[in-house]
């Protein structure tokens, strides 16, 4: 499945874009199946609240009649992400979303790793994404889906990729397991290596016990040409060869994502949109005889090791919390991580470093900056 994110800057933009995008891939006889949308930062405050705060850089939804644009596209599944589960308008942006016939709503990292300031009540936002979650759970058999973008939530905080899955297995902790929703894994922003793309991916199934319906992977920002943009068709190519490869090899269900060369702008053109996937057809009759190269022990081995990393953080941090609030209540336990901070959580919950320790291709790139 394919994967495209449209960043309109206004209504009437999404309405042409969509309309464009549909005719564009009859007349191809292409299929984008799911495509994500970004809302105006003011869209994550209370509906009081926003229009003081609106950037107009995004998507500004003022009635339900808005909403209901996403579910327009016949073929095309809606996603919504930024500033939805997890912000402080969590409940009541995620109860429009549903009636617009959005399944896959995120972001619930984002709780962790994002502020508002505006919102400075943590025990609001906290009761608020709490609720969200429980909606989401309510219409888990009709499909309903929590996204989690885990380099988005962790990718500053999470200096290996054990302790990223660490942060995976806490969130699904809370919830599958305290919830009782679903939740999708996402990542890809910070991954620059196909190796550890892999090897992520794998991790990712065996933490959901082959249980895992994936949302989407997303192409790596890490290695854009920003002088040349029109070079990032080589970039596009390997990160879509690598997650074809994944999903040929791992069936997680994630949908690989074509990005236009000029990257997650609003001036991206259909065509483009329609170009990077083609470029992705055509790379499809490469995918069996690709992964013939794939040594699967090897990435299967290594995501053992960063699992088992993930385990003995995830165990940490509730043997820690649990020694001074009930870890079984969702609300206590989001609540108390969300004040102590994820970064100083992973800090003095991560495992002793080993050999077996893989570093986040995001913290290399931060060193590489640094120097």
């Amino acid at each position: 499945m394919y994967h495209f994110h449209l960043c309109c800057p206004s209504l009437t933009e999404l309405k042409i874009q969509m309309e464009e995008l549909e005719q564009r891939l009859t007349e191809k006889n292409l299929r984008l199946d799911r495509f994500g949308v970004s809302l105006d930062y003011a869209m994550a405050l209370p509906e009081n609240e926003r229009e003081k705060y609106r950037r107009n850089e995004a998507l500004y939804f003022e009635k339900q009649a808005d909403w209901n644009i996403l579910g327009y596209p016949s073929h095309m599944q809606p996603h919504l992400g930024d500033n939805m589960i997890g912000s402080p308008a969590s409940y009541e942006n995620t109860a429009a979303a549903l009636k617009a016939g959005v399944t896959t709503i995120g972001n619930i990292s984002q709780f962790f790793g994002w502020d508002y300031p505006e919102c400075p009540n943590l025990e609001t936002r906290t009761e608020d994404t709490v609720s969200a979650i429980k909606l989401m759970a309510k219409y888990k058999d009709c499909g309903t889906l929590i996204h989690s973008n885990l380099d988005d939530g962790y990718g500053s905080a999470a200096s290996d990729l054990g302790l990223l899955i660490g942060c995976a297995l806490l969130e699904k902790y809370i919830t599958e397991e305290l919830l009782h929703a679903k939740l999708a894994h996402s990542f890809g922003d910070m991954f620059q290596s196909p190796f550890k793309r892999l090897v992520f991916l794998s991790a990712l199934k065996k933490i959901h016990k082959g249980n895992i319906t994936g949302s989407m992977i997303f192409t790596n920002k890490l290695g854009r040409n920003k002088t040349d943009k029109s070079l990032n068709t080589a970039h596009l190519s390997q990160c879509l060869l690598c997650d074809m490869a994944g999903q040929f090899l791992y069936q997680t269900g994630h949908a690989v994502t074509t990005m236009a060369n000029g990257g997650l702008t609003s001036d991206v053109t259909a065509e483009e949109i329609i170009r990077t996937l083609e470029y992705a057809k055509e790379l499809e009759k490469y995918v069996p005889e690709f992964v013939k190269m794939i040594d699967r022990k090897k990435i299967d081995s290594t995501a053992d090791s960063i699992v088992k990393r993930g385990e003995y953080f995830l165990e940490n941090v509730l043997t820690s919390l649990g020694k001074r609030i009930d870890i079984q209540n969702p609300y206590d336990l989001m609540l108390e991580i969300k004040k102590l901070g994820i970064k100083r959580l992973i800090d003095e919950s991560a495992p002793t470093p080993d050999n077996d320790v893989i570093i986040t291709d995001y913290a290399m790139y931060i060193a590489t900056e640094r120097r």
